[in-house]
């Protein structure tokens, strides 16, 4: 911790109370008269982060899914009529490269609301929503092209997913009719599906680390059975679902990002702009996504994320917008003198 004769001979402001930090604030140096403290802002502490506008989707579209990092990403599939007749479901596939979209090869079985994990060079998609039913097909990317893996044992929609192509987790969704939720949850190993351990609270269109481990990860909120929706959170340890800190507001079909069971981010939601980051304690609001909407895709980390796509109130129904989640680190740390 500083000390005050480190500093001693410098100017010092005086605030009734801690600021909100941002990055033009790193070394702050102030006193809090309120506390009656020293005070110094550093790197390392709570994520103070903030939405920016990124390049625009070439197509419009809902209840798209994507995965890989906030500059190099990949969104497919989804629906892109407000009705969504026969047909609608889109295999249209746009790759990201932190500035702009641009199209790439499309996936075999046009589908909406399915699992998505892996990177911008190696990607899976299961499940989701097709034609007329619920899928059960898997497809993998390679960077260049899909190709069709072994199905999932369970057909649904409204499905989550993380991992590698290798190693990847799908949680809950449902498979209608009737449109019950679901708590199953399968593994894959890169050969074939395995039925794991059930989650305690059945949901679909819930949010997912995206980025996390197939043995390390959190879920949270989503649409349950009985309905409405949820604030519940549970990790994953690889054996066993454990109950977590709840979001501050119930909510479905958000955008969800992280890199395991502490470090996760939750955004937007069916008609919700709302933004809460997961420290591995407890979720806190944090700045909003400009546009309120439901049904997005997303990638990237609880610091680095990408949200694109989506359903958003009002006319146009589905949207191309994409933001990008940037946070920095920083704590105010109490300097003592001596």
């Amino acid at each position: 911790m500083s000390e005050y004769k480190g500093i001693k001979g410098f100017q010092v402001q005086t605030r009734t109370e801690d600021p909100t930090p941002t990055t033009k604030q790193i070394g702050d140096f102030y006193y809090n008269s309120t506390t009656g403290q020293f005070k110094i802002i550093q790197d390392g502490g709570a994520p103070i982060g903030s939405w920016a506008s990124g390049g625009n989707l070439n197509q419009v579209r809902g209840s798209n899914k994507g995965f890989g990092t906030q500059t190099a990403a990949i969104d497919a599939g989804g629906v892109y009529s407000p009705i969504s007749p026969p047909g609608a479901q889109s295999n249209y596939v746009e790759s990201y490269n932190g500035t702009s979209w641009s199209e790439v090869a499309e996936i075999g079985t046009g589908r909406q609301a399915f699992a998505s994990a892996g990177t911008q060079s190696a990607g899976i998609i299961a499940m989701g929503y097709k034609i007329g039913a619920t899928a059960s097909e898997v497809e993998f990317w390679n960077g260049v092209g899909w190709t069709e893996g072994t199905e999932a044992n369970t057909p649904r929609t409204s499905v989550r997913g993380c991992g590698t192509t290798t190693a990847a987790l799908a949680v809950g969704g449902y498979n209608p009719p009737p449109s019950l939720q679901l708590n199953i949850n399968e593994s894959w190993n890169g050969t074939s599906w395995t039925e794991v351990s059930d989650m305690g609270t059945r949901r679909s269109g819930a949010g997912i680390a995206l980025s996390s481990t197939y043995t390390d990860t959190i879920i949270f909120g989503g649409y349950t059975q009985p309905p409405p929706n949820t604030a519940n959170a549970e990790i994953w340890n690889g054996s066993t679902w454990i109950e977590v800190g709840n979001l501050n507001s119930a909510k479905d079909n958000m955008g969800g990002s992280g890199t395991s069971s502490t470090s996760a981010l939750c955004f937007g939601g069916r008609t919700i702009s709302q933004t809460e980051n997961w420290n591995g304690t407890a979720w806190t609001e944090v700045s909003d996504l400009a546009l309120a909407r439901g049904y997005l895709a997303s990638a990237g980390s609880a610091t680095s994320a990408l949200a694109s796509g989506g359903e958003a109130p009002g006319s146009p129904y589905y949207r191309n917008n994409t933001e990008e989640w940037t946070v920095a680190d920083f704590e105010i740390k109490t300097v003592t003198s001596s």
